[in-house]
């Protein structure tokens, strides 16, 4: 029977598909700023016509009243790479796309203290670059940037292969036991060093993926302590006490276990003692997408709905403890298929945070669909040295107008078997925000009938983003504001942002 009620859910939320520098081709109409800088574009205000419902339109239905959960924010990590941030040329457009048109909330960052230096970090100049210019643009809409710091590596010191590459765990005392009291003082100064240098750190994860060998730089834990493994959960409680102690209520808030792995089960197995003894400790489930859906690295695609077993068991293991659910590194997919699978995470997972892997990488190719934010060109007859990318439309389509705090409210469409969406409302309710995926290569007539509520305005910005190339097409356009009968043109395979002011 609990089969047969997980393929019922499951069908629902298919067919109906929401339970719960410059691009060359881009298109802006005539006094909109363009997606590389400028103030944040003010919303359309002209009020469109009631009309009653049409039965030859796909019809969405949203109910403010059945919420889902808070957004902490949509992001990206500045990681590798971050540096060329500032060497590869017009760099003030680059943080404008980032800050001020995608509106990034969140950004990833890497603990790097005292790998290569003794009470220093080689990537502490980057990170406060790119911070200040994060929060300088954030204060012009009232807010601040979110700051995760995860680790990859403690200092070869603290590691049983004496190195910052992966193939080992924490090293041993003399007596056999692992150094969790050193590894938890390491944290501490991190957060101490970062913090003195003017970063703000929020959020801290104390291990990138514990549960891969990287070739780079890695440590392993184990879900229970072995001979040749540390157990995370041990290792975690260390961190957290010792936080407490020397921050007290300004302690950054901790993530966990943040795997490779989405499967419940998985995140379960490491978190479990933690659970058990200090269940507070825990701010957020944090985890990857790699595994636990069918996803392809070398042509960058992903199965949206792959994930769907793993997304809808989240509540069952972690439901009732409160936990927030962050997607802390996923990259692979094409911009249309990235917009759906964050709408599924959304819909299905209940996910709080989603924050895509390469905020900014080098894209020698110059691939459009290449698998960053941002992508490094340099050497490609491109003026600015960097280009955006299809998953930076994608990401833009959410992080821009659904700000932390929002929350996610039930939405569906009628009508659409095809086509992914999810809602949003402003804590005051006077803003609700849609994002409609159009998976098929049909152009549809959406209605917003809005029973019970009263539309005093509205703005849409739409993406279409063909499978094959999408380079030529239209992207982020301001198409102005729902037409008569509150209606909107879905193209073939887009993205759209409905904007509601709601009375």
């Amino acid at each position: 029977m609990k089969k047969l009620w997980k393929l019922f859910l499951v069908m629902s939320v298919l067919l109906f598909a929401a339970c719960g520098g410059k691009q060359d081709g881009t298109k802006e109409p005539e006094g909109t700023p363009g997606p590389t800088g400028g103030e944040p574009t003010p919303e359309v205000t002209a009020e469109p016509t009631p009309g009653e419902q049409d039965e030859a339109y796909l019809q969405y239905k949203f109910n403010l009243e059945e919420k889902h959960q808070k957004i902490d924010g949509f992001g990206g990590a500045f990681t590798w790479y971050s540096d060329q941030v500032f060497t590869a040329g017009n760099t003030n457009g680059l943080l404008d796309a980032a800050f001020t048109d995608a509106k990034m909330s969140i950004i990833r960052f890497k603990n790097e203290y005292s790998y290569y230096g003794e009470g220093n970090a080689s990537n502490v100049g980057s990170m406060l670059r790119i911070y200040e210019a994060a929060a300088e643009r954030a204060a012009k809409y009232g807010e601040e940037p979110t700051i995760l710091l995860s680790c990859w590596s403690p200092p070869a010191k603290l590691k049983s292969n004496h190195s910052i590459n992966g193939g080992g765990s924490l090293a041993k005392h003399e007596d056999g036991t692992y150094m969790y009291e050193e590894y938890a003082e390491w944290w501490v100064d991190s957060v101490k060093f970062y913090r003195d240098w003017g970063i703000k750190i929020d959020y801290v994860s104390i291990q990138n993926e514990c549960d891969f060998v990287a070739s780079y730089d890695g440590c392993e834990f184990a879900q229970v302590e072995t001979s040749t493994q540390a157990s995370y959960a041990k290792a975690f409680l260390a961190v957290y006490d010792a936080m407490q102690a020397e921050f007290g209520d300004e302690a950054p808030k901790m993530i966990a276990p943040e795997t490779m792995s989405c499967a419940p089960l998985q995140l379960y197995a490491y978190v479990k003692d933690i659970i058990e003894t200090k269940p507070e400790s825990i701010y957020g489930i944090g985890y990857h997408l790699y595994v636990g859906g069918d996803s392809d690295e070398d042509n960058n695609t992903v199965k949206y709905d792959s994930f769907v077993w793993n997304f809808l068991d989240m509540e069952k293991y972690f439901g009732e403890y409160g936990y927030a659910r962050w997607q802390t590194e996923f990259f692979r997919g094409r911009g249309l298929q990235t917009a759906a699978l964050i709408t599924n995470a959304m819909v299905q997972a209940d996910m709080n945070a989603y924050i895509y892997w390469s905020a900014v990488w080098p894209n020698d190719r110059a691939d459009f669909e290449s698998g960053e934010l941002i992508g490094f060109v340099n050497g490609k007859n491109n003026e600015d040295g960097w280009m955006l990318c299809a998953d930076y439309y994608a990401l833009r389509h959410f992080s821009e107008f659904i700000r932390p705090g929002y929350t996610r409210v039930e939405a569906s469409m009628q009508g659409g078997i095809n086509f992914k969406t999810s809602a949003y409302v402003s804590e005051d309710e006077k803003t609700l925000v849609l994002v409609v995926v159009n998976l098929t290569k049909t152009e549809q007539t959406l209605q917003v009938p809005a029973e019970g509520q009263k539309i005093t305005g509205s703005s849409i910005y739409q993406s279409v983003l063909g499978i094959e190339d999408s380079s030529n097409n239209v992207l982020y356009q301001n198409i102005g504001a729902l037409q008569s009968g509150n209606t909107v043109q879905l193209p073939g395979e887009s993205i759209t942002t409905i904007v509601l002011s709601l009375e």
